[in-house]
């Protein structure tokens, strides 16, 4: 995607977002399923680093557009090279609980992030939010 002139860097990948988020919703992007048997291991408990936060954080204000409220979990659900980086989202649903999001990074963020480089996976489906379910360690992602 060439970069247009004053296009802000937070403006990018809200655009890059709603890409991604139309695809999901299938419009022809392929649909990308969680890393099967994840299990949460002691590489899970690493804490993301600022550059991380800071991205889960507009990822979030992208997706969650209009809820007042929106969570992130503390750490990664799971952390491997082969499997990617899994932070859960959730905003309160317009019924009972909550509406759950995987984001997975393709690996450790250090700085910023291109759009070219861009390539996490926002992943909404039930059965691929399922880590994020029962889980105790939610903060404020605002």
């Amino acid at each position: 995607m060439p970069k247009t002139p004053g296009l802000s860097r937070a403006a990018g990948r809200i655009a890059g977002l709603a890409v991604a988020l139309a695809g999901a919703a299938g419009c022809g992007a392929v649909t990308v399923a969680a890393p099967s048997g994840m299990v949460a291991t002691a590489a899970a408990a690493e804490l993301p680093n600022a550059a991380e936060i800071r991205y889960v954080r507009e990822t979030g204000a992208a997706v969650y557009r209009r809820a007042p409220v929106v969570e992130r979990t503390r750490g990664f659900v799971f952390a491997s090279a082969a499997d990617g980086y899994g932070m859960c989202l959730r905003a309160p649903a317009k019924d009972d609980g909550f509406d759950h999001t995987l984001l997975v990074l393709q690996r450790r963020i250090v700085g910023s992030v291109s759009q070219v480089e861009d390539d996490a996976a926002i992943l909404r489906r039930s059965a691929d939010v399922a880590p994020c379910r029962g889980r105790t360690d939610w903060v404020s992602a605002r």
